[in-house]
């Protein structure tokens, strides 16, 4: 069944997309249609290496303070899936891009993925040290203490 509706809305985006560039074609006509969508695939090129440049520095400076850089990975994330969908020829796709590049949304979605990814995978933090200091340590005479 979830196969089936991915399909389903698989078709309905394709739908949808054609749908829109033949609307907007036929509004500004073909030429300008064909250049619009260039100049859009070009922005998410230029999105994508951006971003690439930006996260590797900020991926840098947060191991150099000694943090985990889960928010500079996320949002990269986001910006690389942007990215990817200024690529795809299409307004809707161009549409989700831009939600994806919008700070607001970008904060909310990025809450939503930590929260679904906090649920799905889980954390033992502690276990396997308590499972070592249980451990007897026990030294056979032929080793040195060092």
């Amino acid at each position: 069944m979830p196969i089936l509706l991915f399909f389903i809305g698989l078709f309905l985006y394709i739908y949808c997309e054609i749908s829109l560039l033949v609307a907007v074609g036929s509004s500004i006509g073909v030429l300008p249609l064909i250049l619009l969508m260039i100049a859009i695939s070009a922005l998410g090129l230029w999105v994508i290496k951006l971003r690439g440049i930006m996260t590797v520095l900020s991926i840098r400076q947060q191991i150099a303070q000694g943090q985990i850089p889960t928010q500079a990975v996320i949002s990269s994330l986001f910006f690389a899936i942007a990215g990817v969908l200024l690529l795809i020829p299409g307004f809707l796709s161009d549409i989700l891009a831009l939600l994806l590049l919008l700070p607001i949304t970008r904060t909310l979605l990025q809450g939503l993925v930590l929260k679904l990814v906090a649920n799905k995978v889980p954390f033992h933090f502690g276990v396997m040290d308590k499972m070592v200091a249980d451990l007897p340590i026990t030294r056979s005479s032929g080793q040195s203490g060092c």
